[in-house]
């Protein structure tokens, strides 16, 4: 059966979409940026406590060549513990978060184990140490040092620390309020907690209040997520990169879209990859093709829908890759049972052509059929052609609705 439908790449196709910003996708960046501060943070706390040592050693050494009565104690004044940061007694609502690894003496450093630094951080938030609890929740959240992951630990210490005025914290029990993460879904109480944080400044409660207010007020929220874009906020960029290539709410603009996407693109945001892939190709932003493609490849390795239904299309046509119309085909079927309307317009006409798949009218009917019953326009069309010319409809297909084609060997 053939109704005339020839597939094709055109800008509609590779720019029809705004950058992934899945609320998991979200989550799980949270985790591991989190996780990369706090090993930044024992990084720091390993290199201070190296300086304290050497220091301590050489004010030893002085003393012991100028005699007993020459001067100062030995080690200084902090011979006696250890400093706020490297998780002596703080006061840490003031102070900063103290370290959630180590802990000094004067010329030793003793090194805690997990249960040991737990136990520690866990005392202090009892006693109202909003800097501890803060730690006990990215802890975890993350599984930092080896900790079991728990989202209802995460979420009562983000609480905790949140309302004792941290402003981080504010912006994680918020969102896990929102999104219903270690405990119900309350989106009321976790957007009041996202607005504090975003007026004390936070960059994730900026983003994340940001996209509370998109779907009613998205002229409101661009000022919050360019503040958070600026302050290096991935899926706030995505969301402006996404906001200046489709000219809304903000005048387009394809300078700033290139600017925004290509940051997301940089820290790994897989639809920012495809977008500003898709751009170049088109010869907008000032991109090459080659590098088009090799974005639109990389989003589509991260598992963005729209970038991988694109890289699909071009591997079946053999525009900018090798030609292989098998695989194409294969990643189109992929995001098409996963729901991805245009994916299964596409895939009705592969079908329909023999492109990648078996020549098949039964799979390209249904595929087609599901697409038009989703509204989309290409797919109503097809279907349109197919009652003109009286072909059955509704018969099961032959290669099944999972994401691997059924073989030869177990088709019925």
């Amino acid at each position: 059966m053939k109704t005339g439908y020839l597939i094709a790449v055109c800008a509609a196709a590779l720019l029809g979409a705004s950058a992934a910003i899945a609320d998991p996708q979200t989550d799980e960046a949270n985790r591991q940026r989190q996780m990369a501060s706090m090993r930044q943070e024992a990084a720091r706390a390993d290199q201070a406590s190296t300086n304290r040592s050497l220091a301590q050693q050489q004010d030893a050494a002085n003393a012991g060549r100028q005699g007993a009565n020459s001067g100062a104690p030995v080690g200084g004044p902090s011979s006696g513990g250890s400093s706020a940061w490297a998780g002596g007694p703080s006061n840490s609502t003031s102070s900063g978060p103290q370290s959630v690894v180590d802990s000094y003496t004067f010329t030793i450093r003793v090194e805690e184990t997990t249960a040991q630094m737990l136990e520690r951080l866990s005392g202090a938030a009892d006693g109202g140490d909003a800097g501890a609890a803060f730690n006990l929740a990215r802890i975890f959240y993350t599984g930092f040092e080896g900790a079991p992951r728990d989202d209802q630990k995460a979420r009562r210490y983000f609480s905790q620390a949140a309302r004792a005025g941290h402003a981080q914290s504010q912006a994680n029990y918020g969102f896990f309020l929102r999104e219903g993460i270690g405990g119900p879904a309350d989106p009321d109480e976790g957007q009041g907690w996202l607005r504090a944080a975003a007026e004390a400044g936070n960059s994730f409660g900026q983003a994340q209040y940001g996209f509370s207010l998109w779907s009613t007020n998205p002229n409101s929220a661009i000022p919050l997520l360019i503040s958070a874009a600026d302050a290096g906020e991935m899926t706030a960029q995505a969301m402006l990169g996404t906001a200046y290539l489709m000219g809304y709410p903000v005048t387009q603009d394809d300078g700033k879209a290139v600017h925004y996407l290509s940051a997301a693109a940089t820290q790994g945001e897989p639809g920012s990859q495809g977008l500003l892939g898709g751009m170049y190709l088109m010869g907008r932003g000032g991109g090459s093709e080659t590098e088009g493609y090799r974005l639109l490849k990389q989003g589509a390795e991260g598992g963005d829908v729209e970038s991988i239904r694109n890289y699909g299309l071009l591997l079946v046509q053999g525009r900018g890759y090798p030609k292989n119309a098998v695989a194409g085909a294969a990643l189109i079927r992929r995001v098409a049972v996963r729901g991805d309307v245009k994916a299964q317009a596409l895939l009705g006409d592969l079908y329909n052509e023999g492109l990648g798949v078996p020549e098949r009218a039964e799979d390209a009917l249904y595929w087609w059929n599901r697409a038009a019953e989703a509204g989309n326009e290409d797919a109503l069309a097809a279907m349109a052609d197919v009652r003109a010319g009286n072909f059955e409809i509704g018969r099961p297909p032959i290669d099944g609705v999972d994401e691997v084609a059924l073989s030869a060997s177990n088709r019925r």
